[in-house]
């Protein structure tokens, strides 16, 4: 499928998630790891800290006027197709008004070691079952494209285990070769405390690792509503300016954009243990 430059720009140029844009598979990921990173903080100084973990997201755009089709070709063949070749969790999340109009597809990678054997749709359906799945798939598709970020728990603040955010406002940052050490810190040091602060139902970071720009990075901040997105840019951005957050950020961060997108539970697949635990 042909890449769209209007997708491959955040995410090649940020290798965007959106839903990083956060998302809840994306969110649950980090949840645990990063209760896991708070935990340690408290701990001996002998426990491990929280692990990164690699994610795959696709950035989909549908041909205008197929977006209905879709989504019933996606409940009607996708998802079967995946729960036959034992996928335990992959959300999709859509463009909520503001930010280029698409889907992400939010799914863990369990190790790069999957790449070497056939993909999901092959295991469910054969070599010719998926070759006619592509072509039906192909109908829809107008562009596409895939990067792994991988989470960074240690700069992320976990929702709360029963936390259900509906809303990812992901925010895409482009800094200068060779700072990460000093964007890390700034973030640690000046933007986690004024995040705290300000309240949302998370925060969760991550970088691009394969696929796009490796001098990006994105933070993802998860809302119930956008009620709730006024209160935290109201909130935010007091913290902002009495943290002098962009003075900080001066000459390591060249670029910056954002996206806002909406969790869509039909199209997805929740894993067991967060339908355990969200009951």
């Amino acid at each position: 499928m042909q890449s769209h430059p209007s997708i491959t720009k955040p995410y090649a140029a940020l290798s965007t998630m959106l839903l990083a844009v956060s998302l809840t598979t994306f969110a649950f990921a980090q949840t645990k790891a990063a209760a896991k990173s708070q935990a340690t903080l408290a701990a001996p100084a002998t426990q491990a800290p929280a692990q990164r973990q690699l994610i795959s997201l696709t950035f989909l755009r549908i041909k205008p006027g197929m977006g209905p089709e879709w989504q019933e070709f996606r409940k009607s063949e996708t998802l079967p197709a995946l729960r036959k070749a034992e996928v335990k969790e992959q959300s999709v999340w859509n463009t909520a008004i503001f930010g280029e109009g698409g889907y992400v597809i939010v799914t863990p990678i369990g190790s790069l070691a999957q790449y070497d054997n056939p993909g999901p749709i092959v295991r469910a359906l054969g070599q010719e079952g998926a070759r006619a799945y592509g072509a039906k798939a192909a109908r829809f598709t107008e562009s596409s494209h895939t990067v792994a970020i991988e989470t960074r728990p240690e700069l992320s603040i976990a929702p709360s285990p029963n936390a259900q955010p509906q809303l990812a406002v992901v925010n895409m940052t482009t800094i200068v070769g060779g700072r990460d050490d000093e964007y890390e810190n700034f973030i640690k040091t000046a933007v986690l405390p004024a995040v705290k602060k300000a309240a949302p139902k998370g925060y969760l970071v991550s970088r691009v690792a394969y696929g796009g720009n490796l001098n990006q990075y994105s933070s993802v901040v998860l809302l119930d509503n956008f009620a709730d997105l006024q209160r935290w840019r109201e909130a935010f951005g007091k913290e902002v300016i009495a943290a002098k957050l962009a003075a900080k950020s001066a000459g390591i961060v060249t670029s910056r954009e954002n996206a806002i997108y909406r969790y869509v539970p039909d199209l997805s697949i929740v894993p067991a243990s967060q339908k355990t635990e969200n009951k």
